[in-house]
């Protein structure tokens, strides 16, 4: 508590709105493939995601070049005045007077073009207001809160969503509602872009070609996707096989099949993450960056492959536990390290850019699940092993790099 109570000022500020804007989601947008799937059928069900997700990827890399055009809030409040909007449009559309699926995607289209038109500008103030001190413990609380209310949202969704739509979409609109009050009233400018004349701004090309020419970021964004290959298969492969292999067993009179197992699964990841984060994190606040990354990566890569290679219940929960000890101790670190890395006149399309890993990385894990049907569980484990290496020796060439880069930089000086 002390520490936190040192925190700037944005920063505690931010920390709130992350609870109130996850929570507000968390209790709508898990169900709404559901909700569309029920409406619209399957196939246009994923044309409308894919769509979503596409634009999504696009925005957000726009919103990070902004970002360092004009400075972050103005960015998030445009970003949070289309989000609200999106939410009025879907709760509108699912009043008592007036339902309409199409117009539900309109506005959750809009809601996810507000969040990430802002998302990076969002990131890029938390490292302007934060330093190497205070970083790692930031992004440590910050993914704690983001666990504590998808829990809570989530078990909202799961006994509200079907009967209470509206009631949950005008709790959607009251946080976003907040959330921009915050932005607009308490949130102030973190930074300011040096003037240039017009002929001298870079474009948007020009500005990303500058961190697609920084070769140690874009082997930190490499091992990025190899680790969200590694963890986005808790979506992917890990349902699958629990669906197909797990064996069914009765605990205290309770039937535990596949679909409940995956459910404990990713309960109790969570869970260990809301009641052994603070822990975690004190354990390991003085180890070097190399031996967090190194050991979070291995844990976790390794749990995720003992997990596709087991399908009983005891040996499934010992894999969580070891997968999730290992998140614990990688997230922080490796979002502390990419904040390290951004260069601080660019850092809102530095944080753009790294909104590639999540195509890229579902891409690549959706793969692996069409693959599984020729080398079986045992050939994804093994794939999980050798991606957790690549993951290993990319984080650790990266700090050699960085180190380097260091030594160099201080020589010139």
């Amino acid at each position: 508590m002390t520490t936190f109570m040192r925190l700037n000022r944005t920063l505690k500020l931010r920390i709130l709105m992350t609870f109130i804007g996850v929570l507000g989601y968390s209790t709508v947008g898990s169900s709404m493939t559901i909700y569309y799937n029920h409406y619209l059928g399957a196939a246009i069900t994923g044309i409308l995601l894919i769509i979503s997700s596409v634009s999504s990827f696009f925005i957000g890399l726009y919103g990070g070049h902004l970002a360092d055009r004009h400075g972050r809030r103005p960015i998030m409040l445009i970003g949070s005045l289309i989000a609200i909007l999106g939410a009025m449009i879907a709760l509108i559309s699912n009043s008592p007077i007036f339902q309409n699926p199409w117009t539900t995607f309109i506005g959750f289209f809009l809601l996810n073009f507000g969040f990430s038109f802002e998302s990076a500008a969002d990131n890029a103030m938390i490292i302007d207001v934060s330093d190497e001190s205070n970083r790692k413990y930031v992004y440590s609380l910050s993914y704690w809160i983001i666990n504590v209310s998808i829990t809570f949202g989530a078990a909202l969704s799961g006994w509200l969503f079907r009967d209470y739509l509206f009631e949950l979409l005008l709790g959607l609109l009251i946080a976003q509602l907040i959330n921009g009050s915050i932005k607009y009233f308490l949130i102030s400018e973190s930074f300011v872009p040096a003037p240039k004349a017009k002929k001298e701004r870079e474009s948007f090309i020009q500005n990303y070609g500058v961190v697609v020419r920084d070769k140690i970021f874009l082997l930190f964004i490499g091992a990025v996707i190899l680790n969200k290959v590694i963890f986005g298969n808790i979506d992917f492969y890990l349902p699958v096989h629990l669906s197909d292999s797990f064996k069914t067993t009765t605990i205290f009179g309770f039937e535990i099949y596949g679909q409940r197992m995956l459910t404990l699964f990713v309960m109790l990841n969570t869970l260990i993450i809301i009641f052994s984060m603070t822990f975690v994190n004190q354990l390991t606040i003085k180890w070097s960056e190399r031996r967090s990354l190194t050991t979070g990566a291995l844990l976790q890569g390794l749990g995720f492959a003992a997990a596709f290679l087991m399908n009983s219940f005891i040996p499934l929960i010992l894999a969580s536990i070891v997968m999730t000890i290992g998140e614990m101790i990688l997230v922080p670190s490796s979002q502390s390290l990419r904040a390290d890395l951004m260069n601080e006149e660019k850092i809102g399309t530095y944080s753009g850019f790294v909104t590639i890993t999540d195509p890229i990385g579902s891409v690549l894990s959706g793969s692996l699940v069409s693959f599984s049907v020729y080398i079986h569980h045992t050939g994804v484990a093994v794939v999980m092993v050798v991606v957790t290496v690549l993951l290993v020796l990319c984080f650790n060439q990266v700090m050699k790099m960085k180190t380097q880069a260091e030594i160099a930089s201080s020589k010139n000086t």
